[in-house]
Parts: C-alpha cells; structure tokens; sequence
C-alpha cells in the first residue's frame, strides 16, 4: 500500500520469547532488592518508600541539614523534615518513630541541624550491605558453577522464608 509507513526492526516490538527473556533477567534483580530491603520490614510491619530513602541517604552522606537532602531528593524542606522525624526517634503523630536516625543542632549555627544515623540505623544500613553481598556471592558461585547461570536465587535468598531478627 502506497503511503503506509514500511515496518522497520527497530519500529517492531520484541517478540514474546525477547519479553520473557527480559523479564527472566529482571526477576532476580529483583529479588534481590527484595532480599537485601528485609531489614526494613522488620523493624515495623510496612515502611513507606520515602523515608527508607531517606535513610538510606542519610547513610550514605552524614551530617547534612535538612535543607541539603531536601534539595539532593526533590522535595520540599517542610516534607523532608516530617520524614525525618517519623525515621527518627518520635513521629509527627508523637508516637514512636523508627530510631535510624537523630537530628542533632549544628556545633557552629545553632539555626542548623545535622542528621546521624544512631546505632540502630548503623546495625541496619550493615545488615542490608551484608544482604547484598551475600546475595553477589551467591550469583557469581552460581553463575561459576553453571557457566552463566540460570539466574535462579537459591532457596537461602528466599524472602518468604527469611526471619532474620533485627534490634529493637
């Protein structure tokens, strides 16, 4: 037909066995994070996305303001604050919050603050490091002993099967 636009490969979808084949790769990533994000679920039955976001940057650049991780995140100042009271020692709503981090004044500009992880935050940012590497190892013996590999967590990975104690 004169005027239909010829298909090109790059124009087609990929085929069933191309999406399957994608989806095979993606699951153990998943699990994985999955797996290594456990800890979390541990210290309250269901954490919101935010804040183990928030904590994990906190972990990962200690001693900023509010100001600083409200700005690396997107999000405006007033929410960072409301989040990092609720992942810190006492939650907006005055009950008790997830004691990972604590926010501390600044030592120099009392109209400052800095945000530390305590040692429960320390003991769960190592935990879930642990995880990771441990899940690594797992893959790459697995991938040594089978050539590539299947891609397939053992049954140790699991998160179903997971009871792993965290502090209180």
């Amino acid at each position: 037909m004169a005027g239909m636009p010829v298909s090109s490969p790059a124009m087609t979808a990929p085929s069933a066995k191309v999406r399957r084949s994608r989806r095979a790769d993606e699951k153990p990533h998943a699990q994985t994070l999955l797996w290594a994000l456990k800890p979390f679920s541990n210290l309250r039955g269901s954490i919101p996305l935010p804040f183990v976001t928030i904590f994990l940057m906190v972990a990962l650049d200690e001693g900023r303001g509010v100001t600083a991780y409200a700005r690396a995140i997107g999000m405006h100042r007033a929410a960072m604050s409301r989040y990092l009271r609720d992942v810190g020692a006492r939650a907006r709503n005055g009950g008790p919050g997830l004691g990972l981090i604590i926010v501390k004044p600044h030592p120099t500009n009392l109209r400052r603050t800095q945000v530390f992880l305590t040692a429960k935050g320390r003991f769960v940012i190592r935990e879930v490091a642990r995880r990771l590497r441990k899940a690594e190892s797992t893959i790459a013996s697995a991938r040594q002993r089978n050539g590539r590999g299947s891609g397939r967590r053992p049954a140790s990975m699991n998160i179903v099967k997971d009871n792993s104690a965290s502090p209180s």
